[in-house]
């Protein structure tokens, strides 16, 4: 038969080794920092018994204290004076061993003691060592009133800290890798995405302006423009501006969603909420929580739906299509459109209420054809990514860009270049292999719109309303360049059909075009 203290010991032991094990199992399995850290002090005070406990570690470029856990075995005791870590820390840098002691204060030549430390009895210091360099320290401390440390206490401490080492140098290294992978993510995508947000006339520097100005906080932002100015890659670049750089950026073509299943689509339906819906779908708007949420061509949304997004937008929460549950969501919306929401609004097709929880952040975006100056740079630009920079534009071909209209805006000149790349062999591209393209010249509108209405304004003499005339003029002039043909005319006119119907209506001018058009 075994002794009591024989028994006691083997006891003691075996509550060791399960501690051990524990601890190996948890700093196994995890990869975090301070999940770590908690697990290493945790078993430093049980292991120990130990009132309270502290983990330092130090920078290693500036030999500083970096992070420091403290925690205690009872509520309350979770303190230890940071005199304490400092002089303690110092101590083991110095001495290059650990420290026992049971009167503290004679120990590290302390001559002004605070009430704190006056109440320390023992103190245990190991130092935490990887690849031979010390990363920092586990100190212990119990109080006049508690056990003193011991050796055995101390052959406890030097095996937790020896298997410290390791998994805190892991788990550093690893987040370290993946705040510089997120970092990298973030400079790539932004450099990505703002490649081709260039422009060096006025009115692009203003549009540069207002990006950096509102990327970096969470205020709505309303994208107006003609179609092919380059809406999207502005939304995608206050994205990658902002905080929510590494979180989720949806896009939502309002245009292209069929009204039936638009609530649907923003917010998500339980299964049997119709007809088809044989399971629960996630909505945009959820799928997008902690990002960025890109509302394209907000002008299309349904007039029913358009109140349900208002309180999305004020309150941060809605229910799924059947659904009564409440789902908080933290969204930025960047919004856009082609159409004039402001006309919209008053004429009740849009609410107004809407269009002014949108407009927080209005950002103009010029058409291609009021920032001439720029299409070169766009042109050359785009010609180096679809050739490999193995072509080159002649003066001529650029010129022959510059006077063109380019009613598609960027996305026009995008698409003509590249296929300039695929049809045009030669490493010069010159104005003639762009006609041979049927890519042909055609003036700028701006110059010919502009000369209509200084000689409208130098006729008129008072006799008419002048913004009427001009506008019925102006009118005319793009049905008559369209051929009669509606769509054509209101893209030129950069509105939606709708609006030019009403104004061809207003002016009697529907009889001269073609109303199948």
């Amino acid at each position: 038969m075994i002794s009591t203290d024989e028994y006691l010991q083997l006891k003691k032991r075996v509550r060791e080794l399960e501690e051990f094990n524990r601890l190996s199992e948890s700093l196994t399995s995890s990869l975090n920092v301070d999940e770590i850290l908690k697990t290493i002090v945790d078993s430093a005070l049980n292991l120990c018994q130990a009132e309270r406990a502290a983990l330092i570690l130090f920078d290693p470029t500036l030999k500083t204290t970096a992070q420091t856990l403290v925690r205690g075995a009872n509520d309350g005791e979770s303190q230890i004076d940071h005199r304490i870590n400092l002089l303690v820390a110092s101590w083991i840098e110095k001495f290059k061993k650990p420290l026992l002691s049971n009167n503290i204060i004679d120990s590290l030549q302390i001559k002004s003691a605070s009430v704190r430390i006056a109440k320390l009895g023992s103190v245990l210091a190991v130092p935490i060592e990887f690849e031979g360099k010390s990363i920092g320290i586990i100190n212990l401390v119990n109080s006049k009133q508690g056990t003193p440390f011991n050796e055995d206490s101390l052959r406890l401490a030097l095996i937790i800290a020896s298997q410290a080492g390791k998994f805190i140098f892991r788990a550093k290294l690893h987040e370290t890798l993946f705040e510089d992978n997120l970092r990298l993510k973030g400079e790539l995508q932004k450099e990505q995405r703002l490649g081709m947000l260039l422009g060096e006339c006025e009115k692009m520097q203003t549009v540069f302006h207002s990006i950096s100005l509102v990327a970096p906080t969470a205020a709505t932002a309303l994208l107006t423009g003609e179609t092919g100015t380059g809406k999207e890659l502005v939304a995608r670049a206050i994205h990658f501006g902002s905080p929510r750089v590494a979180k989720p950026f949806v896009t939502v073509n309002c245009a292209a969603i069929p009204a039936t299943l638009f609530e649907s689509e923003l917010f998500g339906h339980e299964r049997g909420a119709f007809t088809g819906a044989t399971g629960e779908r996630k909505g945009k708007f959820e799928l997008a929580d902690t990002g960025t949420i890109f509302l394209d061509e907000i002008g299309e949304m349904p007039y029913e739906l358009q109140s349900k997004l208002l309180r999305v937008l004020e309150e941060r929460s809605f229910s799924r299509l059947g659904s009564s549950v409440e789902i908080k969501v933290d969204v930025r919306v960047i919004a856009a459109t082609s159409r004039d929401l402001s006309l919209a609004a008053d004429e009740g097709k849009f609410r107004n209420d809407l269009f002014h929880r949108l407009n927080v952040i209005p950002i103009y975006l010029p058409s291609l054809r009021d920032r001439s100056k720029d299409i070169s740079l766009l042109a050359n630009s785009f010609l180096e990514e679809y050739s490999s920079g193995s072509k080159s534009f002649s003066s001529d071909a650029l010129d022959l860009f510059e006077q063109m209209r380019w009613r598609g805006n960027v996305r026009e000149l995008r698409n003509t270049v590249e296929r300039i790349c695929l049809f045009v062999d030669s490493k010069l591209v010159t104005a003639l292999d762009l006609r041979k393209l049927n890519i042909s010249h055609q003036p700028n509108s701006t110059t010919n719109i502009s000369g209509m209405i200084q000689s409208i304004i130098k006729n008129n003499q008072g006799n008419s309303d002048l913004l009427e005339s001009t506008e019925k003029m102006i009118v005319e002039a793009a049905l008559k360049e369209s051929n009669g043909n509606l769509s054509k005319a209101a893209r030129i006119l950069g509105i939606d059909r709708k609006t030019l119907e009403r104004r061809a209506d207003k002016y009697e001018l529907r009889s001269e075009t073609n109303h199948s058009n």
